[in-house]
């Protein structure tokens, strides 16, 4: 990914791109002052990636009704209210009768994902030293949830979600190590499984 700026840079230009879509004429963003009060809601610092993109798009519509899950900070950008969840909640929305065994505690954000694709989930533990928050993904096999590290920055998420780059397992998750020293329970039960784990 040496070819392609990260952090604020990318998500400006993920912005730049999606102007270019019709439906960016009806999307709001939000105020430094509400973004303010969602983080007070949210008992954490935004990612200062996220932060830049919701001050264009407060609900996620620049990205067009084939995504699942938007809205979920709120409908009204002047008053947000955000839909902090558990993992085992989405994991019960997902699907019928749906369950996991992730030990995650946490709250969670769910993210907009593209139908038949695993959903996103913003990860509401400690940030990396950047302000970035992880991304969990959750993917189903019949009622059973999988939920798995998918990205290390909203940056990565926004721009391969969105299509305008591609991004291999190694560089959605680069430098994952540090999220789950932050994280305990991030952790696989079984930590001799190193390489084989979800996480």
């Amino acid at each position: 990914m040496a070819t392609i700026e990260r952090g604020v840079e990318l998500v400006r230009r993920v912005i730049t791109h999606l102007k270019q879509r019709p439906q960016s004429k009806d999307v709001s963003g939000a105020s430094p002052a509400a973004l303010d009060a969602l983080e007070s809601r949210l008992m954490v610092e935004l990612p200062p990636t996220l932060r830049v993109f919701l001050e264009f798009d407060f609900r996620f519509d620049s990205l067009g009704k084939r995504f699942k899950g938007r809205h979920r900070f709120g409908m009204d950008p002047t008053a947000p209210t955000p839909k902090m969840t558990s993992v085992r909640k989405l994991a019960e929305a997902m699907v019928e009768l749906g369950w996991t065994d992730s030990r995650i505690r946490n709250k969670v954000v769910r993210l907009p994902n593209l139908a038949g694709q695993p959903w996103n989930a913003l990860y509401l533990g400690e940030a990396r030293r950047d302000g970035e928050l992880l991304i969990l993904g959750l993917d189903n096999e019949d009622t059973s949830v999988r939920v798995f590290p998918r990205y290390t920055a909203f940056d990565l998420y926004l721009a391969h979600q969105t299509g305008l780059v591609r991004l291999t397992e190694g560089q959605r998750l680069e430098d994952l190590e540090s999220y789950i020293a932050l994280n305990p329970d991030l952790r696989t039960g079984d930590d001799d499984d190193e390489g084989d784990s979800d996480y």
